[in-house]
């Protein structure tokens, strides 16, 4: 069997990717297509090299598919796509957040303060 030339790269491995990975012009042709209408080539070209940095870091295409939907409903520039990412990756949902409760004097005293008043 003859030794690879220096240079080639292997059929497989972890530099190959996943057959099933989506694409950055995949999500772009998402993107385009629930537009109303054909967003201009430049702000397209800015996106998907926004899109393409982001799948490169590994960004989970769920969570970019959430972000380019805001994007597109807001009609924001391309450059704040990551923090529309970040938004959509932390964003806490009302039910996990402490609702502001009124503060009230303890009926049973004991139990609130111990012995210390």
């Amino acid at each position: 069997m003859p030794d690879a030339a220096l240079g080639d790269t292997p059929s497989g491995g972890a530099s190959a990717h996943a057959p099933d990975a989506v694409s950055a012009k995949q999500l772009l042709g998402e993107y385009i297509a629930a537009c109303n209408h054909r967003p201009p080539d430049a702000f397209l070209n800015h996106l998907g090299g926004q899109v393409r940095k982001l799948l490169d870091e590994g960004i989970a295409p769920a969570h970019l598919r959430a972000a380019l939907e805001r994007h597109r409903a807001k009609g924001l520039s391309p450059s704040v796509l990551p923090s529309l990412v970040h938004e959509v990756m932390n964003a806490t949902s009302p039910a996990t957040t402490a609702a502001h409760r009124a503060w009230t004097n303890p009926t049973d005293v004991v139990a609130a303060y111990g012995d210390e008043l």
